[in-house]
């Protein structure tokens, strides 16, 4: 085992207290932490760091991790690009009851209708 202290310098962004929680409770199988340490690497720009505690939180049925991992894959930020693969997290998000990824998925099927 390694303490908090010990690794804390090594990490690539700055972290408050609370971050430091959010972390300490991810690392300890936490679904809601995963996600959030997994946003706050995406948003400081550490997409392959935000993808591993994205995908922890995805293991775990976490809707909100599912509908960014989808963000993930359609922008290409730390995965390579795909759009399939995007929606397709983005639609498990949306059956799962995530508001958000079910606008998402109405605004693609709208959009695609109006092609035809």
């Amino acid at each position: 085992m390694v303490s908090l202290a010990e690794v804390t310098p090594l990490i690539c962004v700055p972290l408050n207290r609370e971050d430091l929680d959010f972390l300490v409770k991810a690392d300890a199988g936490n679904a809601d932490a995963q996600n959030d340490i997994g946003q706050l690497f995406s948003n400081a720009g550490k997409p392959k760091i935000a993808l591993y505690w994205l995908e922890q939180a995805v293991r775990q049925g976490h809707a909100d991790a599912m509908q960014w991992l989808g963000r993930c894959y359609i922008g290409g930020e730390g995965v390579p690009k795909n759009k399939n693969i995007g929606f397709m997290w983005i639609a498990k998000a949306a059956a799962h009851g995530h508001v958000i990824a079910q606008a998402q998925m109405q605004d693609s099927f709208t959009f695609r209708m109006q092609q035809f």
